[in-house]
């Protein structure tokens, strides 16, 4: 296993070939088996089959995972209960059962519309593992409003269903654009930060768009990523190309590094406090800059946090919350602003137990 290197190939195989226990973090976004074309998996196998093929890719991991690692999984609705039993069964720790909770979900007739996705988070070890709180706190409601002192000082961790990462859209600016199923950077940040420490090995089996593989390095971790897709695989290599490991980088002359910049909007996101109610609040301000202090490495004060939250508005560089802007009637019908091509079919019809690729019943007996 050659770390800050992207494979191409078979993941079970190769993780099989490698040498166990080494690796601290696994963060796995397979294919959740729902008819989504991609470039050469094949995402409608039977239901038996697919649990089957997951419990050798999650035995797989869980073997060259370090006994004090964590183990993520991103899984949709379909096999989310199938893969909590098999981690169960592997004998992987379940430490939460996490609801990503997302904008821009897929619209439906016939149903609810769906609007999550599920992230089981399991360590090997049920009392050995890494998990740096510290850097994952924000403001709570006792700071933002209510300003109480009694609060702890350093904020609140997140909960277990999480609304701050909206999913990766066509006109983003960080849509890499050669992926469908894109991650969003500020998740998998978040994930790397927790349960990771700079220099660790963060391993992805199924890297897709690379997403895992660009928040470690960014953040100061080694990283191996796996996909079965020469293009994937070699996209990544492309995307990998552009990021610089930002671990160390500290504020220069008033300049802040682009990673720090990220972490403060990330936090103004987690906080979802509008900035005209936010900047007169000393007590919240101070969290904020504890916090960024913690995930950076570097010794903000609040009226470090207070100044770049101005210059952020003054570009209109902050993240769009819920209700924050007067409302302006827009033209929906225009040919200026950013456009993309819509890929219309993205999902075929999945096979089901007993039917073969041709439609056909398997006759048994």
């Amino acid at each position: 296993m050659d770390h800050n290197t992207i494979y191409c190939g078979d993941a079970i195989q190769l993780l099989n070939s490698w040498p166990i226990g080494g690796v601290d973090l696994v963060f796995a976004d397979p294919p959740f088996n729902i008819g989504y074309v991609y470039d050469k998996y094949k995402d409608d196998v039977p239901n038996g089959e697919y649990v089957k093929w997951s419990r050798e890719w999650m035995a797989a991991c869980r073997r060259v995972l370090k006994r004090d690692g964590s183990f993520y999984i991103a899984i949709g609705d379909d096999f989310a209960a199938d893969i909590r039993i098999l981690g169960r069964q592997l004998g992987l720790h379940l430490r939460n059962w996490i609801i990503w909770h997302y904008t821009f979900g897929q619209n439906a007739r016939a149903k609810f519309s769906r609007a999550h996705t599920h992230i089981f988070y399991f360590t090997k070890d049920a009392r050995r593992f890494t998990f740096n709180d510290r850097q994952l706190r924000f403001p709570s409601a006792r700071h933002t409003e209510y300003q109480d002192l009694r609060a702890n000082p350093l904020g609140r961790l997140p909960n277990d269903v999480w609304d701050e990462f909206p999913r990766v859209c066509g006109t983003f600016k960080e849509r890499a654009g050669f992926h469908g199923c894109q991650m969003p950077e500020a998740l998998l940040m978040r994930i790397v930060q927790a349960s990771s420490n700079p220099g660790d090995v963060v391993l992805d089996p199924f890297v897709g768009s690379g997403t895992t593989a660009v928040a470690a390095k960014r953040l100061g971790r080694r990283y191996v990523g796996i996909d079965i897709s020469q293009t994937y695989a070699e996209h990544t290599k492309q995307r990998l190309a552009t990021i610089h490991d930002e671990s160390g980088a500290q504020p220069r002359d008033g300049e802040w590094p682009a990673l720090h910049v990220d972490m403060l909007m990330q936090l103004y996101r987690e906080t979802k406090v509008t900035l005209a109610n936010l900047l007169p609040n000393e007590v919240a301000l101070g969290v904020i800059a504890a916090s960024l202090s913690e995930r950076t490495g570097a010794g903000y004060e609040v009226a470090d946090v207070k100044a770049q939250f101005e210059r952020l508005a003054q570009s209109n560089g902050l993240p769009k919350l819920p209700n924050d802007t007067e409302f302006v009637a827009r033209n929906h019908v225009t040919t200026e602003g950013k456009r993309y091509r819509r890929q219309v079919k993205r999902v075929q019809k999945r096979r089901t137990d007993g039917e073969t690729a041709a439609g056909n019943i398997l006759r048994l007996g």
